[in-house]
């Protein structure tokens, strides 16, 4: 901890300690038309700062694989294989320099750039849901209902394999991803596949599970 500056807390107690930290906010948000062609992708961007952390919250209203790239200076949220007509909504954190508001509260670090003010829209209240390790409380055997708008970041929770022997012998996988899908009201937290599940006639059908925690935050907080 500094020996000067700001000691700022949420209400659950999280610390934000100036000048020598600086707390992830909302760049941007964005609800996008899910693109239900066979094989098409839906794409939202944002332009983040150079060298600058991000991480994406995505949920969907219906079920669908969600991912993320960062390349550059841009976070790429892809939504694939929706079940249906649907919509996207992406919010996306990083550090940057905060606007000054018209009035209230400014503060700036050591290298006079504004990094929080009244204004600022924090992230705060991740949840991390889950056991890590946990075959059964864990990757992609999670599967919750959370009150509200809910997203999550998106990542990989499994995989699984076999050889398909139905109208000719060929290697077959999907892959899990966690998804998150908004109903108005709630929010389910699961998995969608990559590939579906096995077709039938698949043989040495192996599961993979990577036993991982997924990382939620309530989007209506930011709305």
């Amino acid at each position: 901890m500094a020996d000067w500056g700001a000691l700022l807390t949420t209400d659950t107690g999280a610390p934000f300690i100036t000048p020598q930290s600086i707390p992830l906010a909302l760049i941007g948000k964005q609800s996008v038309a899910l693109r239900t062609g066979s094989g098409e992708i839906t794409t939202v961007s944002q332009v983040i700062p150079a060298g600058r952390p991000v991480i994406p919250f995505v949920c969907a209203t219906v079920n669908c694989v969600l991912s993320y790239t960062v390349s550059g200076n841009s976070c790429i949220v892809s939504a694939s294989k929706p079940t249906g007509a649907g919509t996207v909504h992406v919010y996306f954190f990083t550090i940057f320099a905060q606007p000054l508001p018209s009035w209230g509260i400014a503060i700036w670090d050591e290298q006079g750039t504004c990094i929080l003010t009244n204004e600022t829209r924090v992230l705060t209240d991740i949840e991390a849901i889950g056991t890590n390790g946990s075959d059964t409380d864990g990757g992609f055997n999670i599967n919750v209902s959370r009150s509200g708008k809910v997203g999550i970041v998106p990542s990989m929770c499994g995989l699984v394999t076999g050889v398909i022997t139905s109208g000719g012998v060929r290697p077959y996988s999907s892959q899990y991803f966690f998804s998150a899908v908004w109903n108005g009201s709630n929010t389910i937290i699961h998995v969608a596949t990559s590939n579906g599940p096995p077709p039938s006639g698949t043989q040495n059908v192996t599961y993979h599970n990577m036993r991982n925690r997924v990382y939620a935050l309530n989007l209506d907080n930011y709305d």
